[in-house]
């Protein structure tokens, strides 16, 4: 028998083996369960579990600040409103998401809010109670007569020791401080400098208006801005 015959004949029958294998495979029987039987409510009301409140019949309710917020003039500055969070995205990927927007939209009530600050600062003039006072950033002088209490009580909390038990734990010496101990409060100045500083940038997080929203949805809004910024770079 030549080599092509028996080569022939090998395939053959692995090729036949093969198929009366897969032939004598037996049917398996499968169920599908689904959620007729279970009650999730109307249409509407599970189409807004995933589209939020945009259903039919409903006008258009736009969260953007350009359309439904107004701005006031704090001490000089044109300061929005702060913007609402949308309650109507996909998440899906849209090339104009909403979420974006909201973060073009924070971004911009951020910037003019911390001018706003800085400027109110050198005045003595009030933050209007009905336009989000930031309490944690204003200085006791600025805050409005309704939230002066709360503003004290913030601070009263803030406050660890009192002047009174310094001066008993440390009284004052009259003899110079030693180089060591004097090296010792430099260090330590240097560390409450950072730790005042990121104290504050904590605060301001706090008051950066995502603090009643889901990190991950922060998140999201970030990745995408980044990934539309990186697009741009490529084409300009």
């Amino acid at each position: 028998m030549s080599l092509r015959m028996i080569t022939f004949s090998y395939l053959f029958k692995i090729q036949t083996q093969t198929i009366r294998r897969f032939s004598s495979t037996k049917n398996v029987s499968m169920t599908f369960t689904g959620n007729s039987n279970q009650d999730l409510g109307t249409e509407e009301e599970r189409m807004s579990r995933v589209f939020g409140g945009r259903l039919k019949g409903q006008a258009p309710m736009p969260s953007s600040r350009m359309t439904v917020q107004d701005s006031r003039d704090i001490a000089g500055v044109s300061v929005p409103y702060q913007p609402s969070p949308p309650d109507n995205c996909c998440m899906s990927g849209c090339v104009n998401c909403v979420w974006e927007m909201y973060k073009d939209d924070i971004t911009f009530w951020q910037d003019r809010r911390h001018l706003a600050i800085e400027n109110i600062g050198k005045t003595n003039e009030k933050w209007p109670v009905d336009w989000n006072p930031p309490l944690k950033l204003l200085d006791i002088k600025n805050v409005p007569n309704e939230l002066k209490q709360k503003k004290l009580d913030m601070l009263s909390n803030e406050k660890i020791t009192t002047t009174t038990t310094t001066n008993i734990l440390f009284p004052k010496r009259d003899t110079p401080l030693p180089s060591s101990v004097l090296e010792a409060k430099r260090k330590n100045f240097l560390k409450r400098q950072k730790l005042l500083e990121m104290k504050k940038r904590q605060t301001i997080e706090e008051e950066d208006g995502w603090n009643d929203i889901p990190i991950y949805i922060k998140a999201f809004a970030d990745f995408e801005k980044r990934k539309i910024r990186k697009t741009w770079y490529r084409y300009f």
